[in-house]
């Protein structure tokens, strides 16, 4: 079954070598089964969006399986723009991410409305960071302030995935990424509110094992063409991918 990572970083493991280039996510990645990604650059998430961005972008035209989602900062405006307008444009950028100063920090629209209209014209999905419940509240805002754009929560919630379960069975426009907490309950609750079409795989690695990750899904008490959706067709829809 092939699998699509939603949710895969360009650095930020403290093993040497791991997650560092292309040659070594892939390495991973296929070692865990997993045939595609998309990969976000922690140097644009916490060092500057600029950099950060634009050396994922190198990297990522080397690599055909591998995908970039663009990381933008609440309080790195004017920057978070040009690196956008610079870049979303490439086919191999699937996504656009929006941050806060600190990852558990709810990104709220009023804050992020600039980026948010400069990324408009772009017609792909936006991905938010949700590790809580706060973070959901303010995730369902941007949704239905721009009903256009798919909206992905980044972690489903955390521990708090019940409310982002929610968020979604009111906003249509809302999907679910299933890093977060491994808790076995979550994602069959999903399903049964949601269907299958609206949720993705993510791991979070490096800083969560692939393996937990997966398992999550492949135990889950589920039927096995969900596991395929949920695994692998359901992001090669929503980013435009071919088969």
């Amino acid at each position: 079954m092939p699998v699509f990572d939603i949710h895969n970083y360009l650095g930020g493991s403290v093993i040497p070598g791991v997650s560092h280039n292309a040659a070594a996510i892939q390495s991973t990645l296929q070692e865990r089964g997993i045939e595609s990604a998309m990969l976000y650059s922690n140097h644009a998430r916490y060092v500057d969006p600029l950099s950060g961005n634009r050396i994922l972008r190198a990297m990522i035209d080397q690599s055909k399986n591998l995908y970039g989602c663009l990381i933008t900062h609440t309080n790195r405006v004017e920057a978070s723009i040009t690196v956008l307008r610079e870049l979303m444009g490439s086919p191999k950028f699937l996504a656009m991410a929006i941050t806060g100063v600190h990852p558990e920090e709810p990104v709220r629209k009023v804050v992020a409305d600039e980026i948010l209209n400069a990324y408009r014209r772009f017609s792909k999905p936006l991905i938010l960071y949700t590790p809580n419940a706060a973070a959901v509240e303010a995730a369902h805002e941007i949704a239905r302030a721009f009903s256009m754009i798919k909206v992905v929560l980044l972690g489903m919630g955390g521990e708090d995935w019940r409310s982002a379960i929610a968020a979604a069975h009111t906003t249509t426009n809302i999907y679910l990424e299933t890093s977060g907490v491994l808790d076995r309950v979550k994602l069959p609750s999903a399903v049964d509110v949601l269907g299958t079409h609206r949720i993705l795989f993510g791991s979070g690695a490096p800083q969560v094992d692939v393996s937990a990750a997966m398992g999550l899904i492949e135990d889950s008490a589920i039927s096995a063409e969900a596991k395929h959706r949920i695994l692998y067709d359901n992001a090669r829809r929503l980013f435009g991918l071919s088969d």
